[in-house]
Order: C-alpha cells, then structure tokens, then sequence
C-alpha cells in the first residue's frame, strides 16, 4: 500500500501538458522522468499516449484520441505500453492498439507489453522444422523454416499479399499447428474486408488474428500494430508453440514512421527517412526465432513485405529489411507481365536458412530443378545465335520450359509438400518429355486430383517420410496407367472434333 502511494504522489508531481499538438503527435512539458514507449495516463487513468521519444525540454509522444482536449494534463503510468493478451486473440480482428474492431466482445487477457527484447541467442535453437507455404515455386526453390525471416519484396500489384494470404491459408493443413497473425498498415479498408472474408470463407480464423491498422487510422495504430502483432505472435512462441507473422507492409510503416518524425521535425536522413526506422525495425525482426528445447521450443517465423519503385531494391527500406532478414521472395513485373505466376524470379531470390528445414523426400526430388532453370536460359540465348542445337541441348531446354510451366500456380491452390514430392519426381522420370507443352497443365492437375481421391495413402507414406524403392514404383504404375489413359482420352477427343 506504501509503495502505491509513493507512486501516486511521485505521478502527481510529474504533471505534463500538451505544448504542441498535430493529427495525435504532440510535443509535452513536464514529465521530465519518463522513458521510450511509456504510456501516459489522462486525468481519469485511462491510456491516452504512448512516449516515442524526448529532448531535454519536450517530451514527444503519440496519443491514442486525436481529438484528445489539449487542456488538460496528462500522468506517467510508470509502465511500458502493454496490452491484454491471451489465446482468445484468435479469430479476432483487432486495431493497431490491440482493441476488438470486429464487434465480438472485448478480448480477456494478462497484460504484456508490447516492445520487448528479442530472444538471446542462447535460448534460440536452428531452423530444422519446415514452414510449408503449398507453392510449389517457393516449397521446391526457396524452402522457409519455423523460426525464418522471410522478405516478400517487389513492386505493387505483383501479388505479394495474395503470396502472403496463401501462406496463411496453407496452415490449417500443417501437421503442426500454426497461429499466424497477419498485420496490416497503411492499407485501404477495402484490403482488410477482403482478407477478412477470404479467411472467413476458408476457416482460417480458426488460427489466425488480423491486426489491422489501415489508412484511415491514427498515427498511433499505425505505427505501433507491428509492434502488437508481434507481441500476440511473442505469446505463443513463448508457450512453446508454432505462430507466423505477416507484416503488410513495412514500406507503409516507415512512411507513417517519416510522417510523425517530420511533424517533431527531426532531422531526415538518407532519401527522407530517420536513420531510426532501421533499429525499430531490426528489434520487430529479431524477434522471430525457433527457442531452443530448454525454453520450451516454440518458433516465430515473420514475412515482412516492402513495396519496390519500380523494381529498385537498393533504396533505403528494401535494403534495411534485406540486411535483416535471412533471405527475400523476389517479385518482377517482367514475369507478371508475361503470365507467369506467381512472378517470382528464382535468380534473384534467396532462402538462406530454409534448405535446411527442406523434408527430405522433396529435397531428393527437386534438387536438379534450379540448375535446369538456369540452363534452360542460357542455352536458350545460345540457341538463338545457333542455327542448330545438339539433342542435348533441346532436351534440356525441353525440360527447363516443362519446369518453368510446371512451377507456375493460380492463387488458393495449395498443393501440399507430398504431391509436390510426386509430381516432381513423375518430372524426372521422364513422364511428361513425350507430352505435348499444351497438355502439361492438364496433366498436372488430372494426376494431383487422382493422387488425392484414390491413392492418399501413397501421400501419406510419403508424409511419414517413407520414399523407398516400394513407393516409388507404385507411383510409377499409377502415372504410368494414368499416362495411358490421359492421352488415349485427348486423342478419342481430337477425333471427334474432327468428325464435327
């Protein structure tokens, strides 16, 4: 009881009042003992703010109402801005302050707060476990690991928030569980009734928060929904879980960061922005890891997305995030032009961690496929000086294209880690070198859709990680039976167009 006093009187004394006051960011007088990220208190002990920094004469902070009445005065709190959290987070929609917005109720919880130390490198442990997205692009190519950082980068109306969604989307068939929280800033409203629905429609909300802090949003929501919807995700890593975070995106959160720094008029560094947007967003990074067994083996994997211009991965944000995380996803308009989707460019991007986390079985299968893509394209270019190639040439090139085709994919449709397995090693045994470039399409998915109706329980072996010589001759007679059947059926099919 002595010591609530103390604090009280101590609070009383520190009595600080708006100077200066600007959409919810303010210069305040007083409180001349307050730290980074403390929030302050209004006459009735309500939040009203949170300190994002200070002089030795202001204290500058961002408050939560923007129409907050600037005569009144404002109280430390003596503690870090901290939100309710718990596992009924999921399935909610919250606000950048971590409020329900979707009208279920209020959210129950133990207070945490939300800018935290990231975990020690003694409590970490390596990326083993496989994140499994269901493209077969980014499963085959550039594998992502429990624990990993993985930049989506490129530029607009490319389909990096569709990549992102599939993701999510893809978790409710892992075989771990994984609650993933998808973060959204600085994006219209009509994004995030989108998302929304889209994850409605496919149970997503099952394991999944959306934290949501769109344009119309304070600068308070905006800058600090990163920092909640990590805090949520903290939460069960910490209870030894498995959870994913999308940041949608970290190009919008610095601009909303230049805008409130502009309006304390600190000093821009190189092109407009505060050298600190590189630590704010280095400490939200590192916060994704895989914990080692002693402190209860949950992991944190984080897919951070940045807008490019025009392709320019060399200005100030894409190359803070690309130095911080363990590898980028590469969009490019040239292949999203030419329609191939998703459009990423396996040349310029780059898993550095999740090879290691690759099931095996598919890490067999697909081992030849990068060197074929690059192949294909260089003796592409060769071919064109050429008149004529060897028989060498053209079948690699042959089965560069087919690799190309192959990896191409409409969103919301996932193909899980075994057919992929399936499918690409029906690739290198050769069955679809005799198929026309026309019918690959269909023959994929005519032998995905007999994979998953009458032989699941070859998928299943190969989940459980059995790829023997008995497996993989039973997938040999079914593709090779199907073969058969697949084109005596387009060729009954030609004849009678031409009898029409």
């Amino acid at each position: 009881m002595k010591n609530h006093n103390e604090i009280k009187n101590k609070r009383n004394k520190e009595i600080g009042r708006v100077a200066a006051f600007f959409s919810g960011v303010a210069r305040i007088q007083g409180l001349p003992h307050v730290f980074l990220n403390e929030t302050l208190l209004n006459e009735g002990g309500a939040p009203a703010a949170i300190v994002i920094g200070f002089d030795e004469n202001f204290v500058e902070a961002l408050f939560f109402d923007e129409n907050f009445d600037l005569e009144k005065p404002v109280f430390r709190s003596f503690r870090s801005f901290s939100i309710p959290i718990s596992e009924s987070f999921t399935g909610r929609v919250v606000d950048g302050l971590g409020r329900p917005k979707d009208g279920l109720g209020s959210v129950q919880g133990k207070e945490s707060p939300v800018f935290r130390q990231a975990p020690q490198i003694i409590d970490r442990a390596p990326v083993s476990t496989p994140l499994s997205t269901g493209i077969k692009i980014i499963d085959t190519n550039l594998p992502l690991g429990r624990g990993q950082r993985e930049l989506i980068i490129g530029d607009r109306k490319l389909g990096k928030s569709a990549i992102a969604a599939d993701i999510v989307l893809n978790q409710k068939n892992a075989e771990r569980p994984v609650k993933c929280v998808y973060v959204i800033c600085g994006q219209k409203e009509r994004k995030l009734r989108e998302l929304a629905a889209l994850f409605e429609k496919e149970n997503a909300f099952l394991y999944t928060t959306i934290v949501a802090a769109p344009t119309g949003a304070s600068f308070a929501e905006q800058y600090l929904a990163p920092f909640v919807g990590c805090a949520i995700g903290d939460y069960f890593r910490d209870k030894g879980e498995d959870a994913l975070i999308v940041y949608d995106d970290l190009s919008k959160h610095a601009k909303v960061y230049r805008d409130i720094s502009l309006l304390l008029e600190r000093a821009p560094g190189r092109e407009a922005y505060p050298g600190d947007i590189f630590s704010l967003h280095a400490g939200l990074l590192e916060r994704a890891a895989r914990l080692s067994e002693e402190k209860g083996g949950g992991s944190l994997s984080a897919l951070p997305i940045i807008e490019t211009q025009e392709g320019d991965i060399t200005s100030f944000i894409p190359t803070n995030i690309i130095s911080i995380t363990d590898g980028q996803i590469y969009l490019e308009s040239g292949l999203f032009q030419k329609g191939f989707l998703p459009a990423i460019n396996v040349g310029l991007s780059v898993s550095r961690v999740g090879s290691q986390a690759q099931p095996p079985i598919l890490k067999e299968v697909v081992g030849g496929i990068r060197l074929a893509l690059s192949q294909q394209k260089e003796l592409q270019k060769l071919s064109q000086l050429e008149t004529a190639a060897s028989a060498e040439a053209k079948k690699k090139i042959h089965r560069g294209e087919l690799m190309l085709e192959l990896l191409k994919q409409d969103k919301r449709m996932n193909i899980s880690w075994p057919e992929q397995a399936v499918l690409f090693y029906t690739v290198e045994q050769g069955f679809f070198d005799d198929i026309g470039k026309s019918k690959w399409r269909d023959f994929e998915a005519l032998l995905l859709e007999l994979m998953r109706s009458r032989y699941s329980d070859i998928l299943e072996k190969i989940k459980k990680g059995a790829f023997g010589a008995d497996v993989k001759k039973g997938i040999q007679e079914i593709v090779d039976d199907f073969k058969r059947e697949f084109l005596s059926d387009k060729e009954q099919g030609k004849e009678r167009q031409q009898r029409r």
